[in-house]
């Protein structure tokens, strides 16, 4: 298990590159073909310049060729890329040996490596691509089906409380969004909203909002006390959205949000 896990954290960072190529190759117009170069003297990169994280780490965070400093961003995105991989196998070991567990597998992590590209396009640029909202949804379009495929002919499917999940997160945003001119939230934060609602289900999208929503404020509230930020600051609430998605679905997988209803004593339990 050790060497599997190991394994799925190296190809993760393999896709955190390639995330990060994806996010700043989109932000200047380029297409996805040729060589890595350095944004500062233009220089194709070797391959000792590919490996990731160990060659931002070999060369201090500068380009070997003109010194100019790499940000950190790199390197985050392909730990944070190589921990999703490893994170999503870990609760979900059970179904991998099944084919259809395996395609389920593939189909989360791409769900959750899209929403960090979005996450760092939102901070960089406070703006979401259309492109990457379609990918998000295309994903989870494909895992509900699959939901929908194991369901179909149950009493007491759940499949449609993802449907319905997944409009009512997109109506919140969308209402907020026409609201408020844009002023309150950006029309791209509805778009990922009903991937989110989708891949999360009634009554999880609600824990997700709700974490979402205090991560955003605590971390709007501290730039404020940093002077960092104003009240009229923009802010990109993408990545909170994904953090209350990463959180929540592990919550469910892992049968915190049963516990926590019984504690409650939600559904009569």
């Amino acid at each position: 298990m050790a060497f599997v896990y190991l394994f799925l954290f190296l190809f993760g960072l393999i896709v955190g590159s390639f995330l990060n190529v994806l996010v700043l190759r989109t932000s200047s117009g380029e297409n996805l073909k040729g060589r890595s170069r350095c944004f500062s003297c233009l220089k194709k990169l070797s391959w000792l310049d590919l490996f990731p994280v160990v060659s931002f780490l070999s060369i201090r965070g500068r380009c070997r060729y003109c010194g100019s400093k790499i940000s950190w961003q790199y390197p985050i995105v392909e730990l944070m890329s190589g921990i999703i991989f490893v994170s999503v196998a870990w609760v979900m070991m059970p179904a991998l040996p099944d084919l259809l567990g395996l395609v389920r597998y593939l189909l989360v992590v791409a769900f959750f490596s899209m929403l960090l590209a979005i996450s760092v396009y939102d901070v960089r640029h406070k703006i979401i691509p259309d492109s990457f909202s379609i990918a998000l949804f295309v994903f989870v379009a494909i895992l509900e089906g699959i939901h929908i495929y194991e369901q179909w002919g149950f009493v007491g499917a759940t499949w449609f409380s993802d449907v319905i999940a997944g409009v009512g997160a997109f109506s919140f945003f969308g209402g907020l969004w026409l609201a408020s001119r844009g002023k309150w939230m950006g029309l791209g934060d509805a778009k990922i909203a009903i991937s989110i609602g989708l891949l999360l289900g009634f009554p999880g999208v609600l824990f997700g909002l709700l974490i979402s929503f205090w991560v955003g404020a605590l971390y709007g509230l501290s730039m404020m006390a940093l002077h960092r930020y104003s009240r009229k600051s923009e802010v990109p609430f993408a990545p909170f959205l994904a953090i209350g998605a990463y959180a929540t679905f592990f919550i469910i997988s892992t049968d915190a949000l049963m516990v926590l209803y019984r504690y409650l004593g939600l559904y009569g339990v």
